[in-house]
């Protein structure tokens, strides 16, 4: 046992790495291993003689597993050390700065409009972007031979659906399951056949607000919309200019004092130093009518905010497609 014990430990001694250190206490220590060899043949002795035999055994396999650890750990330990002087690390070095992500700038306009008009009461309301004619155009008093259901401005579908040209077709989906009053916001994306330019996308971003009440004014609406582009756009000066759109009488355009040019006039506003921001009106009759809505008893206004042409404003970004081409080093300004 002596001598096993003596081998085992100088084999051990001499392992330089985990594998030869494993094969080698394997030799001694395993299932077919010199000590197990020994403990085999000692059936055939009398019971004092195993009884000896076998303590001296466990006692060896005990020193050469407790060798076997220390030099494991020995080699675990120095290979740490190695891979460290390998790759140099120095764990004292500050980590690379990780960049904090931000969110694009419609989102962050988005939801500073959503607070703002939840404030006052506005709840969020949301309708399909693939639309049937009825709730796109006649349920918003545009007969089939308006202008807008030119094949110019709207994109037709197989099915004669259409992806929808502007919010206000969720208006008189929201009037048909709600029960005035109410006031609702609904934020999303609109599709226009148009050429695109530094101004004008395929696809962008609206925002369209509905207010029914029995009681409800021309001048809510001015009051309503007045300290909306002072709270998004800082907005000193405002104007309202009559304007016509089928699914408001009257009808009116709010325009803010050019934030490029501060109303001395330039190409952006095309020299007059207003900036049209914000379509709206009174609802006409005929869509509480569709909506089965009492004109005489409820009245209400309306409004569509081109979400990105206010993204625009705000940042005084004068392309719109910067907005849209994923490119980091634009976003990352904001």
């Amino acid at each position: 046992m002596g001598e096993i014990l003596e081998n085992a430990l100088d084999e051990l001694k001499a392992a330089r790495d985990l594998s030869e250190l494993e094969n080698r206490f394997k030799f001694f220590c395993g299932k077919k291993g010199k000590l197990t060899e020994i403990l085999h043949l000692i059936y055939s002795l009398s019971p004092e003689e195993k009884k000896n035999i076998g303590s001296k055994a466990n006692e060896v396999k005990k020193q050469i597993e407790v060798f076997y650890q220390n030099k494991k750990n020995e080699l675990l330990e120095a290979g740490k050390i190695g891979l460290l002087k390998k790759h140099k690390l120095d764990l004292t070095v500050p980590g690379a700065y990780i960049e904090k992500f931000h969110k694009h700038p419609i989102t962050a306009v988005l939801e500073e409009a959503v607070n703002f008009f939840s404030s006052m009461g506005f709840e969020i309301a949301e309708g399909p972007e693939i639309e049937t004619t009825y709730y796109n155009f006649d349920a918003l008093n545009i007969p089939a031979n308006h202008p807008a259901r030119d094949v110019w401005d709207t994109f037709y579908l197989l099915n004669g659906l259409v992806p929808r040209t502007h919010t206000s077709s969720v208006q008189v989906r929201t009037m048909e399951k709600k029960s005035p009053p109410f006031r609702v916001i609904a934020p999303g994306r609109c599709y226009r056949y148009e050429a695109v330019d530094a101004t004008h996308l395929f696809m962008f971003n609206q925002m369209e607000g509905l207010f029914v009440d029995k009681n409800v004014r021309l001048t809510d609406l001015k009051g309503i919309l007045e300290e909306t582009v002072k709270y998004l756009l800082g907005a000193k000066k405002t104007r309202f200019r009559p304007a016509f759109y089928p699914f408001v009488e009257p009808g009116l355009d709010l325009d803010i004092e050019c934030v490029f040019c501060g109303g001395r006039g330039c190409g952006i506003c095309k020299h007059t130093g207003w900036i049209e921001v914000i379509p709206c009106g009174m609802v006409h009759p005929n869509v509480f009518k569709y909506a089965g809505i009492d004109p005489n008893e409820y009245r209400g206004f309306a409004f569509g905010m081109g979400f990105d042409r206010i993204v625009m404003l705000k940042y005084n970004i004068n392309d719109l497609r910067f907005l849209y081409q994923g490119n980091l080093d634009v976003l990352s300004q904001f």
